[in-house]
């Protein structure tokens, strides 16, 4: 028995021995073997150019060879297809599109397809009743009026199609662009009598129609909807002239205002189109390419017509990925007999651009201030206003509506008699905003599909996605996925069924409330907005449930992942994007070469990844990455996507080459899309793919460690703004969250919110601009008193305060520096048996310092995924890590209980300089591609100061020799290029030392180095632009490059290539 004991309890020892030798074996092994399922993947662009065989096989080989996991076809075009580009579903191009999913699977490529041609989700399929709604009405005002017998019309014209003409909005805008000179209808409010009854008939019948509603309101008296205009039906050119120009109302006798509407030409980007970029908080947004435009002037009255005051500012209408453009100001009841437009100083400083301005209209009905964006007819971030308080008397109140169509009787005549006194008759009714999709090959445009609507997302992927997809079944073939690019079709605030949506997720009717959302006050202007901000938490509810969520299920039913950037970066519908990320397979964001230190889309999508337990945060990576670019710059903005908590990589974008004699021929329309075989660093670019599987293998092990976790609220559009994120103190990872998560995500459980999965946060931040619905502060209240920390912020440092009162320690810190400060950046996992800490040296300093790391582990290695090395840390006597990184380097911190004797220490230890080769050089330039041939370089400088032009804009790969003598190394030695533009394979004594293409910019040469004469070859590669720069200046019978379109001018500034300064040799003891 004893002996049986004894034995249980060594095999158990063995057992848990194992365990912890096995600790990270599987971990290094995906890492050290780069998975195919961790691949970084292409959005391939076809349909600009011509289709061939030889193309597709050279893409897809090209994208096998070096490293690339698979493809994403999508027909995308920029400006011009060329001639010979086929149409979509012509029998040639099922051809091409079958030959190229065959290809992908004899190369062993995943091959996925978009949702729609061209983007996002739309086509000839898509009807005007399945594409973007959006409400609108028309009013009559009826005194002592009966109706009886009337019978509805079946099908009234121009009712869903389109055409607006039949449609008259009080204050409205007409979905038309401002350039085609047509503009939106103005109020036709009209008192009527029995002479009128063909126009209020037709009102009526027309309201029988399933989609539209028939409202009346009792007056009692109200001087309602009288209005006065100026420029009705177009804009009007203001010229910019350094003068103030006057536009003065047509008033005969005295008038009371309440509100004013214009129409107003778009200048600057709107807050939801500017991309959100980490930066400190402030008062004011910020974001990539907005800025604060100034006012358009004033709204002024006047009793004498001499002297005037102001009753309110005019504001500047931004542009937000529509067409709409008015604008309305409410502000209390203003009774004068002159009223005037003063405009001046609409320009911000340095600008000179003439003001367009038009369809001015003063009102009398009380209003909603701005209710246009409220009402989500485009979308912008609802700001905390200021709210005119309108008098009972003034508003329209929601417990005297009369619902018309409740008098219909069993034979479909209506009969009503209006009650004594005066009425608003309102009907509304849903109509197509016209948005079409973009970008897309010809022949294949068409409506965008309602972003509201679950059977206009059905619709869409069985006319598209499913059409290939039983396409390629014919031949034993499958699709791998289906992705959805952003929404940037602007916004939508009406589908068939909204109103019973409204009811059942808001619990009350939405019909006595319509005329909200024309921007007339019912009940009072507070509780106005309290129901326009349902309408919106309702839009945004319905894009995530009835748009995404039904793609989602539709791609599950035949076994494929959808991967979707909902909504995307460009806030152009009123969406909750963390919540709508949630309901796909695979949320994805986007991250640009413009932005070099990564934007919040990305934070979101791994938000709404590790919310709602997806495994993959996808990431659309290195949007218009130019041939300027090199990539060890394109790495840098890869490593803090990793640090933003992404996983996958699917770049945007590789445009298809056709030709495999011109370069780099197809480049996206003018977009560049250049990671393709076109490019000349292309065949050294192995590495960099090779890195990007490892870092991405590594993100997706176990689960990620999350200690903070952001409130946004529920305003929707809701989305992280730069402006609004608290200050997050050194050493502790943050996600953000919205309503859908509180109510449905989380939990309270040992002083912890906990999420479905397991995953947990320390603590809740509710930003100082964050407002709470009674629903949301009962929630999170409940949360606190069940052992939570709820930090609210009051000020820019309560957060840092907040923390420290609950005692809570970061879960890494630099042992002197600040990791704020120096941008050390980092994203934590942790597996069943180890942890796992992405650390990236953003900033451009050396990092030479160590790192307190809270973890149960007693061992930890640092795992280089350029070099694909693993060694040991050690520790300073405090219990810190050292670490010593260079600007833009990045890797792994690996922690686990596993033995790490074996390994070699990561310590880089003290350099010393063995040899500095700078001088005399042997360089030949390939004459293939216009280059001079063999050369002396008596020092190693920038060719592109260079007096021969064969070398100052030579673009490709040049040959760099030398001997040198050296006595036999002692200790590691490192040869480091300083100064490398852009990519060099590095041989020693012929023999492959690596590729040396990013930070540290140097490889281990010990063991290749004789003692005595050695030789250096190094193969030096930069990108395409500096030839195509010279080629366009010179006919087209000496270029070297073909460009379909033409990027580079010969004005362009030339990009610093080859070997600078010095190749230098170190040992480091």
């Amino acid at each position: 028995m004893i002996r049986g004991y004894i034995l249980f309890a060594m095999m158990m020892i063995a057992l848990k021995a194992m365990a912890v030798d096995d600790a990270t074996s599987g971990l290094w092994k995906g890492f050290s073997n780069p998975q195919d399922s961790a691949r970084t993947k292409v959005w391939w662009f076809h349909g600009q150019t011509e289709t061939t065989r030889e193309g597709i096989t050279a893409d897809l080989e090209a994208f096998k060879r070096q490293g690339v996991g698979g493809v994403v076809f999508y027909n995308q075009v920029h400006g011009k297809q060329t001639s010979g580009a086929l149409k979509v579903f012509s029998p040639e191009w099922w051809q091409m599109f079958v030959f190229a999913a065959q290809e992908a699977k004899r190369l062993g490529l995943t091959f996925e397809t978009h949702v729609s041609d061209g983007y996002v989700a739309g086509g000839p399929w898509i009807t005007p009743d399945l594409g973007m709604q959006r409400l609108t009405s028309e009013e009559l005002r009826v005194t002592n009026y009966e109706l009886n017998g009337l019978t509805p019309n079946p099908s009234p014209k121009g009712e869903g199609s389109g055409n607006n003409s039949i449609l008259r909005s009080s204050g409205v805008q007409e979905c038309r662009s401002e350039d085609n000179g047509l503009s939106r209808n103005s109020s036709i409010l009209q008192s009527f009598n029995s002479s009128r009854v063909d126009e209020l008939q037709r009102v009526i019948l027309q309201s029988f129609n399933s989609s539209s509603f028939l409202l009346a309101y009792p007056l009692k008296g109200k001087e309602w909807e009288r209005s006065k205009t100026i420029s009705e039906g177009k804009l009007m050119t203001i010229e910019a002239d350094g003068n103030e120009h006057y536009l003065d109302f047509d008033i005969s006798d005295s008038f009371t205002a309440r509100r004013i509407t214009y129409r107003c030409g778009k200048r600057g980007k709107a807050t939801t189109s500017a991309t959100n970029v980490p930066g400190p908080p402030g008062e004011t947004f910020v974001g990539t390419g907005y800025r604060e435009m100034p006012d358009i002037g004033e709204l002024q009255a006047s009793d004498d017509g001499k002297n005037y005051f102001t009753v309110c500012r005019l504001k500047n209408v931004y542009n937000a990925h529509g067409s709409w453009n008015q604008k309305t100001i409410a502000f209390p009841a203003v009774t004068a007999r002159h009223f005037r437009l003063r405009l001046h100083d609409w320009n911000p400083e340095g600008e000179k651009r003439n003001l367009r301005i038009g369809d001015i209209s003063l009102h009398s009905a009380a209003g909603v201030n701005e209710w246009e964006e409220k009402a989500a007819l485009y979308s912008e971030y609802i700001e905390r206003q200021e709210i005119v308080d309108y008098p009972d008397e003034e508003c329209l109140r929601s417990d005297e509506v009369i619902d018309l169509k409740r008098f219909v009787d069993a034979d479909g005549h209506l009969q009503w008699k209006a009650p004594e006194g005066d009425w608003l008759i309102m009907r509304f009714a849903p109509v197509p905003t016209g948005a079409k999709t973009k970008h897309g090959t010809e022949g294949m445009g068409g409506l965008e599909c309602d972003k509201l609507s679950a059977r206009a997302a059905e619709v869409q992927w069985r006319n598209y996605f499913k059409v290939m997809s039983d396409t390629l079944a014919r031949y034993g073939l499958t699709i791998d996925g289906l992705a959805m690019d952003s929404h940037e079709a602007g916004s939508q605030n009406w589908t068939a069924d909204f109103e019973k949506q409204f009811e059942r997720r808001r619990g009350y009717s939405l019909l006595p409330y319509l005329p909200v959302m024309m921007g007339y006050v019912v009940d009072s202007a507070e509780r106005s907005e309290q129901v326009l901000q349902d309408v919106r938490r309702t839009i945004a509810d319905l894009i995530a449930d009835e748009y995404y969520a039904t793609l989602d299920s539709l791609c599950h039913s035949v076994g494929i992942p959808f991967t979707a950037q909902a909504t995307g970066n460009a806030l152009c519908i009123v969406s909750d994007p963390i919540q709508a990320k949630g309901r796909v397979a695979k949320p994805q964001g986007e991250f640009w070469a413009i932005h070099p230190d990564g934007n919040y889309d990305i934070k979101e999508c791994s938000s709404a990844a590790h919310l709602y337990g997806k495994p993959i945060a996808s990431g659309e990576a290195f949007t218009d990455v130019k041939f300027t670019q090199p990539l060890s710059y394109i790495k840098s903005l890869a490593d803090y996507a990793y640090c933003y908590g992404i996983n996958e990589f699917v770049v945007c974008a590789s445009a298809y080459q056709a030709q495999q004699d011109k370069m780099p021929y197809n480049t996206g329309g003018g977009r560049h899309y250049c990671l393709n075989r076109n490019n000349t660093y292309w065949p050294f670019s192995q590495p960099f793919w090779d890195y990007q599987a490892r870092c991405s293998w590594m993100m997706r092990q176990g689960k990620p460690v999350v200690d903070l976790c952001i409130y946004l609220g529920d305003n929707a559009p809701v989305k992280i703004l730069t402006y609004r994120l608290p200050v997050i103190p050194s050493g502790f990872y943050y996600d953000a969250f919205t309503a859908d998560a509180l109510y449905n995500r989380m939990r309270a459980e040992d002083g912890r919110i906990v999420l479905p999965d397991g995953l947990s946060y320390r603590a809740m931040i509710i930003p100082r601009r964050t407002v709470l619905t009674p629903q949301a502060a009962a929630r999170i209240d409940s949360f606190e008193r069940a052992g939570v920390p709820i930090i609210r912020e009051t000020t820019l440092e309560s957060v840092a305060e907040g923390i420290r009162n609950h005692r809570l320690l970061p879960s890494i810190r630099l042992q002197h520096g600040d990791m704020n400060d120096q941008q050390l950046w980092f994203a934590h996992r942790a597996t069943e048996n180890a942890e796992l800490y992405f650390i990236n040296n953003h900033g451009e300093e050396v990092i030479d310092d160590a790192l307190f790391i809270s973890s149960p582990y007693r061992n930890a290695e640092w795992w280089n995924p350029v070099d694909n090395k693993r060694t040991r840390l050690t520790q300073t006597t405090d219990g810190a890590w050292r670490i010593h990184l260079q600007p833009k380097e990045a890797g792994f911190v690996v922690l686990s209980n596993q033995s790490v004797a074996e390994l070699p220490p990561y310590d880089r230890g003290e350099e010393r300089m063995v040899k500095t080769l700078a001088d005399d050089w042997n360089v030949s330039f390939d004459k293939s591609m216009g280059g001079a041939g063999d050369v002396h370089f008596p020092r190693l400088a920038d060719w592109t100061n260079h007096a021969d032009t064969a070398i100052r804009y030579f673009s490709g790969t040049a040959i760099y020799e030398k001997e040198f003598k050296i006595k036999k190394p002692k200790t590691r030695t490192l040869l480091r290029i300083p100064q490398l533009h852009d990519i060099a394979k590095v041989e020693v004594n012929g023999i492959d030392a690596g590729i040396i293409w990013c930070s540290p910019w140097q490889l281990d040469i010990t063991r290749l180095l004789r003692k005595g004469k050695n030789t250096l070859r190094i193969s030096v590669a930069n990108t395409l632009m500096n030839r195509m720069i010279l080629d366009a200046s010179l006919p087209q019978e000496q270029r070297v490059t073909e460009a379909i379109p033409v990027i580079a001018t010969p004005d362009d500034p030339l990009t610093p290539s080859g070997i600078i300064g010095s190749v230098k040799l170190l040992e480091v003891e």
